[in-house]
């Protein structure tokens, strides 16, 4: 079984559905668990941040409901499961009431808050599918979002020996060269990465921008509509590739 952690709901299709599509295509089983699939806390934190955000998804008084939604549509198109933990996202986490990530990019992408509780759970939570996976995809937490960098150092910590363990170049930020240089970095130098380019055929592109589409909520937030976001992702894939269709990911050593 193969197992992709998505901290959000479109982070591992956005960064992985051409893949995903090649093992469903092989007969492989494999299954999206997205982490920071938590419902939106009552009461609301009343921050510029989630404001800004409810307007821009326009996904109604339960976006994360809509979400959900959203995700399985996008797993259902690649033909993998789904599994969503109930860790609220980051901006919706609180200390004493009082929001920890209220203000937008300087937050989101900045150092994890010191009492942010997620990172207490993700210690303390057995990772999903450990006697069944055989290999484990996690995000790189290129561009250093404070939810990717934890679950990228859960599964890092967490990992089942014995299970392969493969990072993935987030998408849309692995757009940018330097943040993915700043994100291999940061790792433990200690670890040795394994840099893989996979080749993605045209059926997994098309996968791919058709699992995308499902994320209504979240076109805005990085293209200007559907046939900009498709010919981005083109772009990328393709520069990915040297002038192939191609996905990044990084193996560790067991």
């Amino acid at each position: 079984m193969y197992i992709f952690l998505s901290p959000h709901f479109d982070d591992a299709v956005y960064s992985c559905a051409g893949l995903i599509h090649q093992l469903h295509e092989r007969g492989e089983t494999v299954k999206i668990v997205t982490v920071m699939a938590g419902d939106v806390p009552d009461p609301l934190p009343d921050t510029p941040l989630i404001r800004e955000l409810h307007a821009r998804w326009a996904a109604g008084a339960d976006p994360i409901a809509t979400r959900r939604r959203e995700d399985e549509a996008a797993a259902e198109t690649l033909s993998a499961g789904t599994r969503h933990l109930d860790i609220p996202d980051c901006v919706y986490r609180t200390h004493e009431g009082v929001a920890l990530y209220p203000h937008g990019d300087a937050d989101i992408f900045g150092p994890v808050h010191p009492q942010d509780p997620a990172r207490t759970i993700l210690d303390n939570l057995p990772m999903p599918y450990a006697d069944c996976a055989t290999t484990l995809y996690a995000p790189m937490a290129i561009g250093n979002h404070v939810d990717h960098v934890l679950v990228r150092d859960w599964a890092l910590e967490h990992k089942t020996p014995g299970t392969e363990l493969m990072l993935y170049a987030d998408y849309p930020y692995s757009t940018d060269a330097d943040a993915i240089k700043t994100a291999i970095a940061g790792l433990d130098q200690t670890l040795t990465l394994e840099e893989r380019i996979v080749p993605i055929k045209t059926a997994d592109f098309e996968a791919r921008v058709a699992a995308a589409r499902q994320y209504q909520s979240q076109v805005s937030t990085f293209w200007a509509d559907e046939n900009t976001m498709r010919e981005a992702i083109y772009q990328y894939l393709s520069h990915t590739g040297d002038g192939q269709l191609a996905e990044r990911y990084w193996r560790l050593p067991q």
